[in-house]
Order: structure tokens, then sequence, then C-alpha cells
């Protein structure tokens, strides 16, 4: 595996952890990502494309003789200062950001036995609430931290695991695991298909000199534990147990056709049967997007991003103003392959597939269309692969 990248993040949260605790400490990387493909599946039993990207989260830890943990972070006011013992089961309001790491070190107590604190200095190049998973990336930092500080040889898949339970049971958000995987698993120059039902997972290519991923930001905060995101989920849920009853029995809600939903579209209303169709429609974008990136066909796969925009902005309605302006506008430039949104939606980010070298005409001729109807200058990123999680050395 690649060597997780430095940048001037990880030589500021070092420098400021030397400045606050007075000691050296070791420094470790967590990538965030970008979803091609597979929008809302993960919960749903279906697979899912990620990409772990240049950009994450970085953190500088030691180990302490005593139970304090002390946590600060260069891009929140919160300094939280507990002991371990402390902790409980579930976040604090006053927490804040700091309900991840510590969910994390609640969970990674309980299961390894391992006990004690920690002073750890949080930092990141991610933009937080985007879309983008920086709390994923800040909860696979801290379990690759505390994993080899206190050389406990967990396995990747493990550490995404652990993770993923942080967030759900301890944060209370009902996510998938395609974050926690995406981040955990990344590797350069591939992508992950994961298939949420197992877990299984492949890596499949993705060509930087063929096609790039352009990050457009309306800067529409999405707070995703307030959004309509546990609603989505439950939803999900209630379909799926329809399905069962009344055409067959699968496990999961992405394993059924649209042959199984038509059968039972008298027994559900109309908001349910839509969310169901986003959820096998996805199933088989996935499928085509993922054999298009084996052929390195950027071309489908970029009409699979539009088709997975529009459906949910119309079946699963978690797009919002702001991001199908934008989305429209990356299509009606030349060198796009195809647009959508990004993470759960409600705001924050969308992506587009470029050819290589257009991502600045792209750029102004967006940013143009978004500011004279929002009156707000949109972000933009050009990210590439990124090389997974590890020590910063």
């Amino acid at each position: 595996m690649t060597a997780p990248p430095r940048s001037p993040v990880h030589q500021t949260v070092v420098a400021r952890f030397r400045e606050e605790f007075g000691a050296e400490p070791r420094c470790f990387f967590a990538p965030g990502r970008i979803n091609l493909v597979g929008a809302h599946l993960d919960y749903s039993g279906g697979d899912v494309l990620p990409m772990a990207v240049d950009r994450g989260i970085f953190v500088a830890i030691r180990p302490r003789d005593d139970d304090v943990i002390r946590l600060r972070s260069l891009d929140l006011p919160q300094r939280v200062e507990v002991r371990s013992g402390e902790i409980g089961s579930r976040t604090r309001p006053e927490w804040g950001w700091a309900g991840y790491p510590l969910g994390v070190w609640h969970l990674f107590e309980q299961g390894t036995g391992k006990g004690g604190g920690f002073d750890a200095w949080f930092g990141g190049d991610l933009p937080m609430a985007s879309g983008l998973s920086s709390s994923a990336a800040i909860e696979v930092v801290t379990a690759i931290a505390l994993d080899a500080l206190f050389a406990t040889r967990l396995e990747r898949q493990q550490i995404a695991l652990l993770a993923h339970r942080a967030e759900t049971g301890f944060i209370g958000v009902r996510c998938g695991i395609m974050d926690q995987f995406a981040s955990a698993l990344g590797r350069s120059g591939q992508v992950l298909l994961l298939h949420c039902a197992g877990p299984r997972w492949e890596h499949v290519p993705f060509d930087p000199a063929a096609c790039e991923v352009l990050v457009l930001d309306t800067k529409k905060p999405r707070h995703l534990s307030k959004s309509g995101f546990n609603e989505r989920v439950a939803q999900c849920a209630n379909v799926h147990e329809i399905l069962r009853t009344h055409v067959r029995d699968l496990p999961h809600l992405a394993a059924y056709t649209m042959d199984d939903l038509e059968q039972s579209r008298d027994a559900m209303d109309e908001v349910l049967f839509r969310r169901a169709r986003h959820v096998i429609g996805e199933m088989e974008r996935i499928r085509t997007g993922a054999a298009a990136l084996r052929r390195h066909d950027y071309e489908t796969l970029g009409k699979m991003l539009d088709q997975s925009h529009e459906s949910t902005r119309v079946d699963y309605e978690v797009s919002c103003d702001e991001l199908d302006v934008i989305t429209d506008a990356a299509r009606g430039c030349d060198g796009v392959f195809g647009a959508r949104l990004t993470g759960a939606g409600f705001g924050g980010c969308a992506i587009a597939l470029v050819r290589p070298g257009a991502s600045s005409a792209v750029g102004r001729r967006v940013a143009e269309v978004f500011r004279r109807r929002f009156a707000v200058v949109p972000g933009f990123d050009l990210l590439r692969v990124g090389s997974g999680p590890g020590e910063v050395g």
C-alpha cells in the first residue's frame, strides 16, 4: 500500500500537539471518500462504488499514563477532556465533534480490553458536513491510531466495523457501512466495489489519466444526523417488510427486482414505492457502472451518474435546488461525462466526471451559473485516488 500523504495539515497538527502537550506524537491519516455510483444502497444491503481520496483527517496522538483523554481540533472549537471511565455508551451534546473519537475509544476498549487515556490533535482538509465523509475519516483514523498505539493488530475490516458501530451506536446515526469501509480499505489507483450484504468487496481500476473527479461544493451545510436520513432508512425497512410478506422472503431490499416491486405495488403507498424503485434501479446502475470501469468506458459510467442523480432527486427526494442546479450546469459543459450528488444529499457536494484538463473551464462555467442563481460562489476541488489509511512518517 502506498504511504498516506504528507500535507501542511499533517505538519500543523504535529506542531500544535507539541505546543499544547509538550511531547512528540505519532501521526496517522485516514481518507475521506466520494461515491461514484450507489446512492443510499449500503443500508439496504446493496452494492456501492466509493473511492478513497487523497484528502482526509490527520491525528497527532500519544498514550497517557492515566485514564484522561484530551481531544483538540484544528477546525472546531470544542476542547474536550474526560476520563475514560466516564464516557458511557452514548455521546453527549457538549462533546460535539469529539463524540466520534470517543465512541471509537469506547468500543476499542470494550473489544480489546486495553485501557488508559491519550492526548490527540485532529485536523483535516475535507470540508465538514459536505458529503465527503469527514465523520467516517475521524472514526477510522482514531481506530487506526489506537490499533497502532496498543499493538492490537486489528484487520482493516475490523477497523471499518468498529468505526461503523461508533457512528450507529454511540453517535446514533443510522448509516450503512460504506463510508467506514471506503476509508479503511482504500487503495491507490482503484475504487472499492463493496457488496454491503456480505460484506464482501473487490477493487476495480480507476484510471486518473482518462477521467478526473471534480467536486462541486454548493456551500450548503448538510447536518446528517438532523436530516431526513434516518427517515429514509426506516422507509426502506418498511418496504422490505412489505415485499417479504407479499412477494418472497429475501434478506435485503436491494436483492429484489422491479418485477417483485410491481407485484406488491398495491400493498404500499406511493412514497414507499418510489423509495424502493430507487434502490432497485440503483443496483442495476452500480452493476453497469462497475462493468464500465473495468473496460475504461467513462462515457457509460457518466450516464450512470446522471441517472443516479435523477433517481435521488425524484424517487428518494434527498436532493435540493442547489445540488440540482450545480449538476445541471456541469452536464452542460464540454468534457463532462456525468454528474450527481454525493454523500447523503440534502446539501453539501456533488461530483462531476471530467476529461483531464477540462476542470478549470468546467469550474468557471458552473460558478457563473450557480452564482447567478444563488448569489453564492461554489467551491471546486479536483481529487485524486487516495492511498488508504496509515501512519504518516
